[in-house]
């Protein structure tokens, strides 16, 4: 375009401006993307026409953005740009004070506008969809994804349920995503491209639920590897991508109320554990209910003493025995409520400045409840009550073998029925401002806040076989951990000689923190006397002593990364070169307190009492246990001597090695091209330097620390080949990495009461480098609709497995975690996504996707493991399937959209394979069952503004079961079930 037509153009935009500046003007907005390759085009030109006269105009910014004010009219537009074929919109009515958008696609190829024109506009309700298959056609990595369309016809919550329904993905425990069958070690989580803490100090990602739906636009899974991207992922990086601001005035409230057939309106008489509760549970705060007492802070818990004259340690013991609220158990009396879900968002643009600036802020609320009871009355032969299983329950198993005697079965070491209430609260904030100071430079600056708690009450009773014959166990566990996310981004987006430099760039800071107080542990025995009675006692032969623990992580993450992109042409096809990097600093601080009761010489004894309800006798005999009377210490006169007598009394029993301090810094360089060889292949091709410097210090001095000093080279080779316009063969290579978590290479030792084992961190851990293989044809018939085939072949060297430590000692068993040789991972993804118009007009509003995965994966056992396995199974093969890997993973929904009608409905079905859940060691592993998950979900149109929705999850509530497999017969280690929830959903929209 010459100097002279802009100037002319400018001139008359302006002129007209001048003259109706008196009239109540409108808006006129849009976007303007290369049709074919999906990216925004900047400099493109506008022209608003009336009588074919130019009234005005804009060129579009970095954002592909222009907006146009005018009188009240109706117009035409006509959008161009070098070397594409102009789009002309006719029909722009504008009234006074409206916005009006229009999305405009450019083509270079007539024939791809003819056949592509019709397909647009009748997708216009699945825009976003639309645009992220685009996305993934010409994206040089291999992506898959969410949209916001998809999440607003199914109506998940929250982006872990959303997550469920993309290609080759898995969701454990609600939360955390599994790519590809690979565990959480292997993936990683970005919000708008920068990295996130960890709110789990045992995990690698980030726990995907805290994201509510309605703050999310997109959802990327990038299961390739190319330079700009951090290396230190291999099944899949999940990019999170929040709302921009939008190009009008947009308000959204909607309120969601259900119900769980298993878990809501329980009260009196449904057995529900609880424990006391503090003011602020409900917005997943602890007000200091369960604090550390004032008592203890101050002064601590000095050692026992028996010298009389101490008078002041003892008093000092005493006051701290006593400090504590007493009720280490669950009460049976709680209630439940309705499952609630509430979402404000709100978002405008104008001009500050002359300059476009815009907001959105959201906010969102759940509260929602579980349940499952593992107990049922049965009599023994005394015909007294004990206990059975009506469902819920755990169990552990033990293979007594040795070489040369094989037993036929397992023997039975735990049989546990299990009372569980969980009430979940997550609140979630999102403030994103953007401004455009000039055409080819925005700012944008985005706060996230999630805040989250899970209250839990557990009851356990049953049988340890290697405890007294006829003795019984009760366990409870009562536990509130509240996690909470700030994160706090400044990106900016630049285009510099009329878009010949591109660059970008974001500082995000991120500041986590899981904190976890008063979770306490208690045990007990029972059984029953002769003469029908019920003996409750502390056995601390047999179990630990009832504890308090503490636990306390915050991590801090500072990620900084800059981006540079030249645009190259070669023989009339477009390239790109990249370079650019990033650093990455974590400070990690974790501490675990922990306060245990112990029992004096004289202590108290529970006693045989007789009561008819045994749930009453567990209750105030322990009650009695924990009562002021008998807690602390006392002086007494035993013949003219004075003695200091215990009771029942406090003490901590923390451990400097359970507060560490972990560091790593990442410094990460790249170069990179993306090359068209020919008109139909594009090459990429380059590298990322990452240099690793990490730390474990533990407070005890005595023990190893764990340290990484690296420097790794990651090369990356790509081909994309276009077999058709809308049909793409994909094949490459790449190199990743593994690192160790803080976790795993520092020397905390944690104790899991339930499970009874101790898990013990290596600091000697080596990072695992994977070397990838992938190839995939990919068929897009139209705009919205997929048919892709990917194979990927994953060759892992020193992996980290979570492994049983043959070498301990002692009655518990001791896991750790250790670099086994090598690992295998081959699978194959198939997706379709298909509107179903071809078997007739009936079935023109109805739109079928399914996804499918097939993995096989292959572990080494290490060499001291698989000893020790033998010497008790000699059969048993050298290698397993790598941890929490499916060999198979289908998703399906069948959605019916009809715009005239406001209708849109979805029914969805997502299924998993057993995937192992916990290494057995000498034991078999154990396996987590595929469970099938049935969901529908149905929206109405209530006139312009409001929409109803009604949906129902877990129809088919399958069992969640964890099994051991030995000789042909199942052993149940773990089996409960959620319940099915309804909820009806009202919405009310402004756009």
């Amino acid at each position: 375009m010459t100097s002279l037509y802009k100037s002319v153009l400018c001139a008359t935009l302006f002129t007209g401006l001048a003259l109706s500046s008196h009239a109540q003007q409108g808006t006129i907005r849009g976007k303007v993307t290369d049709g074919e390759s999906g990216e925004v085009l900047l400099g493109a030109t506008v022209r608003l026409l009336l009588d074919n006269d130019v009234t005005g105009g804009a060129y579009t910014d970095i954002e592909g953005s222009y907006s146009i004010k005018a009188n009240p009219g109706t117009y035409s537009l006509v959008v161009s740009y070098v070397s594409f074929i102009n789009d002309t919109i006719d029909n722009v009515t504008l009234s006074a004070n409206q916005v009006v958008f229009n999305q405009s696609l450019l083509f270079q190829s007539l024939q791809v506008r003819e056949d592509l024109a019709v397909e647009i506009v009748a997708k216009r309700n699945q825009a976003s969809t639309v645009t992220l298959y685009n996305t993934k056609r010409n994206s040089i990595n291999t992506i898959d994804g969410i949209s916001l369309d998809l999440v607003k016809r199914t109506g998940d919550p929250n982006v872990a349920a959303a997550m469920q329904r993309v290609t080759g993905v898995t969701v454990e425990d609600g939360k955390y995503v599994y790519v590809r069958g690979l565990g959480d070690r292997y993936s990683k989580s970005l919000l708008n491209g920068a990295e996130l803490p960890g709110l789990d100090p045992n995990r690698n990602t980030v726990q995907m639920d805290i994201f509510p739906s309605n703050l999310i636009d997109n959802i990327l899974v990038y299961k390739t590897f190319t330079p700009d991207l951090p290396g230190d992922f291999t099944g899949g990086l999940i990019d999170v991508q929040t709302k921009d601001f939008p190009d009008r005035f947009t308000l959204s409230v909607s309120t969601s109320w259900g119900i769980n057939d298993q878990s809501s309106f329980l009260g009196e008489g449904d057995m529900v554990p609880t424990q006391q509760t503090g003011n602020t549970d409900w917005l997943a705060y602890d007000d200091g209910t369960r604090g550390v007492p004032g008592t203890i802070q101050s002064g601590g818990i000095p050692a026992p003493t028996f010298d009389p004259n101490e008078t002041a340690t003892i008093d000092q013991i005493t006051n701290a025995s006593n400090s504590f609220e007493t009720r280490m158990f669950p009460t049976f009396d709680g209630s439940t409520f309705m499952n609630h879900n509430h979402q404000i968002s709100i978002g405008d643009q104008f001009e500050l400045g002359g300059r476009p600036f815009g907001y959105i802020i959201g906010l969102s609320y759940r509260n929602s409840y579980s349940f499952f009871d593992g107990l049922a009355d049965v009599q023994n032969a005394n015909g007294n009550t004990t206990f059975g299983f009506s469902g819920s329950r755990q169990g552990r198993f033990k293979n007594t073998s040795s070489v040369g005697s094989i037993t036929t079965d397992l023997n039975t070491e735990a049989e546990i029925a299990d009372v569980t209430s969980t009430r979940n609260v997550l609140w979630g904030t999102l403030i994103k401002l953007s401004y455009k100071p000039r055409t080819a430079h925005k700012f944008s600056f985005n706060y996230m806040r999630n805040q989250s708690a899970r209250t839990r009450n557990k009851f356990l009773q049953g049988t340890i076989a290697s405890d007294d014959p006829g003795l019984g166990i009760n366990s409870t566990v009562l536990g509130f951990l509240e996690r909470s996310l700030d994160v706090f981004q400044l990106s900016g987006d630049h285009a510099f000689f009329e878009g010949k430099l591109k660059a970008n760039w974001i500082v995000s800071l991120s500041e986590s923190r899981q904190n976890e107080p008063d979770l306490r542990f208690y045990a007990s025995s029972f059984e029953f006397t002769s003469s029908g009675n019920i003996f409750y006692e502390l056995r601390d032969d047999l179990y630990n002593g009832p504890s308090r623990f503490y636990r306390d992580l915050e991590e801090s993450n500072i990620n900084a990364k800059l981006d540079f992109e030249i645009p190259i042409s070669l023989s009339e096809r477009d390239g790109k070169i990249k370079f650019g990097g990033a650093f990455t600093q974590k400070e990690r601080d974790f501490r675990e307190t922990r306060y245990e009761y112990l029992q004096g010489p004289g202590e108290f004894s529970f006693g045989a009492n007789t009561l008819e309800e045994s749930g009453d006798l567990f209750v105030r005999n322990a009650e009695a246990f924990f009562s002021r009377d008998n807690l602390g210490a006392e002086i007494q006169d035993l013949f003219g001597t004075q003695i200091v007598q215990y009771k029942t009394y406090l003490t901590d029993a923390s451990e400097d090695r359970n507060i560490y301090r972990g560091e790593q810094d990442v410094l990460g360089v790249y170069a990179m091209t993306v090359l068209p060889i020919t008109p139909k292949l594009k090459f990429q091709g380059g590298a990322r330097l990452e240099i690793t410097d990490a730390s474990t210090v533990s407070q005890d001095s005595s023990v190893a620390q764990g340290l990484l000093d690296l420097t790794d080279v990651l090369p990356s080779a790509n081909f994309i080949y276009a077999l058709q316009d809308n049909m793409n063969l994909r094949f490459g290579y790449t190199r990743t990495l593994a690192r160790p978590t803080f976790r795993e290479f520092s020397p905390f030792v944690s104790f899991d009461f339930i499970q009874d084992f101790l898990l013990v961190g290596n600091p000697n851990l080596e990072r695992t480098l994977i070397d990838n293989f992938d190839v995939r044809w990919e068929w897009y018939p139209t705009p919205g609709e997929v048919i892709s085939v990917s194979g990927f072949y994953k060759d892992f060297d020193k992996p980290i497995e979570k492994v049983i430590e043959p070498r301990a000692g002692g009655s518990v068993q001791e896991l750790t975690f250790r670099n086994v040789p090598s690992a295998e991972v081959l699978g194959v993804e198939i997706e379709l996504r298909k509107d179903l118009d071809f078997l007739g007009p009936f079935f023109e509003s109805f739109q079928l996707g399914l996804n499918a995965s097939l993995i096989d994966s292959k572990v080494d056992i290490n060499q001291q493991e698989l000893d020790f396995i033998r010497s008790v199974d000699p059969e048993r093969s050298a290698n397993r399937p790598l941890y929490g890997q499916s060999p198979f993973a289908v998703n399906g929904e069948l959605a019916y959209l009809n715009d005239s009608l406001g209708i849109k409905a979805s029914v969805s079905y997502n299924i998993f394979g057993e995937r192992i859940s916990v290494v057995g060691g000498a034991n078999p592993d154990v396996y987590e069952q595929p469970r099938g998950l049935l969901n529908v979900s149905v929206s109405k149109d209530l006139g312009n503004r409001w929409s109803a929705r009604l949906r129902a999850n877990n129809l088919l509530n399958p069992d969640y079961k964890h099994v051991q497999e030995y000789r042909g017969v199942e052993y149940i280690y773990q089996l409960f079930n959620v319940g099915r929830t309804y909820s009806l959903s009202f919405t009310y929209n402004i756009k």
